[in-house]
């Protein structure tokens, strides 16, 4: 499956037609008899990425991290090495959030007296209070 022209490097000031690894993916996916919907839905992805990575207009350079995990995942599934491809993917810029975490659980203080304890009380007080109105009315 793998192609020769696909195990040639690239420089990052080369921006070549990456028809031969769009032909690579969908020859591949034809031999295991996969459509683009069943390979979508085993990626969980839309089919549209699908038929832009088989296509003739895919540009690798152009890549969002989304879409190169998207086809780091096609090409795993499909057993089409994409390493020698992966020089030319676009910069990965670090995404910052300026979210601070916050602590949710909030510290509870210990109860005096378990609620085990609270219920043996609870019955001892009913049973006094029961003998109490028995001896009252004897």
């Amino acid at each position: 499956m793998a192609n020769e022209a696909q195990h040639q490097e690239f420089t990052s000031d080369e921006k070549p037609a990456f028809t031969d690894l769009s032909r690579a993916l969908r020859t591949a996916r034809e031999q295991k008899k996969l459509s683009i919907g069943d390979v979508a839905e085993q990626l969980k992805i839309a089919s549209s990425h699908i038929q832009y990575f088989e296509g003739d207009r895919l540009d690798l350079t152009q890549l969002d991290p989304f879409q190169r995990g998207y086809l780091r995942n096609y090409s795993e599934l499909l057993n089409v090495d994409i390493k020698p491809y992966e020089s030319v993917f676009p910069e990965v810029v670090d995404v910052g959030s300026s979210l601070q975490s916050v602590d949710l659980e909030e510290h509870a203080t210990k109860p005096i007296i378990s609620i085990a304890m609270m219920r043996i009380l609870s019955s001892l007080a009913v049973i006094g209070i029961i003998i109490l109105l028995i001896a009252i009315n004897v």
